[in-house]
């Protein structure tokens, strides 16, 4: 879902994706690092986290 909606933000925004599974603590990250965008944050929520996304491309 991030790689395609990633599409509609202008580069140099942020996006944040919330997500609940633990899995994306690491998966996030990583796939930042795969496709050369920012991993900006990590913030705690009640029911999970969000992740902040900086486009660069």
């Amino acid at each position: 879902m991030v790689a395609e909606r990633i599409r509609e933000v202008p580069v140099g925004e942020i996006i944040a994706v919330k997500a609940d599974d633990v899995a994306a603590r690491t998966d996030i990250p990583a796939w930042c690092r795969m496709k050369s965008q920012d991993f900006v944050r990590e913030e705690p929520l009640p029911h999970g986290w969000s992740f902040h996304i900086r486009r660069t491309y």
